[in-house]
């Protein structure tokens, strides 16, 4: 009895290796064309851009170096414009600042979406710059009625008032013999002082 079941589980084994292993190179061979797809993206509309390694983009290069070196070094290398992958995600640097003018002010409603933020807290959402879709147009639309520039010339008598209180602080501190100020608190008073102006 036991030959007889070893010479039927013999076959089933093997098989069950072959479908394994053929399971594996499958899905190696799935992640491999899609990440090539996907980091094909820039190169198929024609915009330079460092090579991306496969899952992490092109972030590794991040780890040895600063961004700020990163960057320079990509706008050297690439121009003034150039795209790039972190997190395997496509993303536009642009350089310009004429393109940079056109992108945030005349086509702003084109370009909405950034990247998100690595807070998620629902406060954060709502601020214009990290807000997306309709919350986005639901910001801007107060934002751009708050300053036009009627109400900017509305607005200056306040914030000068606001200014002179600042200035004034700012004499009284000095002339109590201080040499030193905590321009953080006094910057941080004035700014809320205008605020709620």
């Amino acid at each position: 009895m036991t030959l007889l079941l070893g010479s039927v589980l013999a076959p089933i084994c093997q098989t069950y290796e072959w479908c394994l292993i053929g399971l594996i190179v499958a899905v190696i061979a799935y992640y491999y064309i899609t990440w090539r797809n996907a980091f094909n993206y820039w190169k198929d509309r024609h915009i330079c851009g460092p090579k991306p390694i496969p899952i992490f983009g092109n972030t590794m290069s991040l780890i040895f170096k600063s961004k700020l070196l990163v960057e320079l070094e990509w706008y050297n290398t690439y121009g003034k414009v150039y795209g790039v992958f972190y997190k395997g995600k496509p993303c536009l640097t642009v350089a310009d600042p004429e393109l940079i003018k056109q992108i945030l002010v005349k086509d702003f409603h084109s370009f909405r979406n950034r990247r998100t933020p690595a807070s998620r807290h629902s406060v954060f959402s709502k601020i214009m710059f990290n807000a997306r879709d309709d919350d986005w147009k639901r910001v801007r639309a107060i934002a751009s009625s708050t300053f036009t520039s009627g109400k900017m010339k509305k607005m200056y008598g306040l914030i000068n008032h606001c200014c002179e209180d600042f200035l004034n602080n700012l004499d009284k501190d000095v002339s109590k013999g201080m040499n030193e100020v905590e321009l953080k608190q006094l910057m941080g008073a004035y700014t809320m002082d205008v605020i709620a102006s």
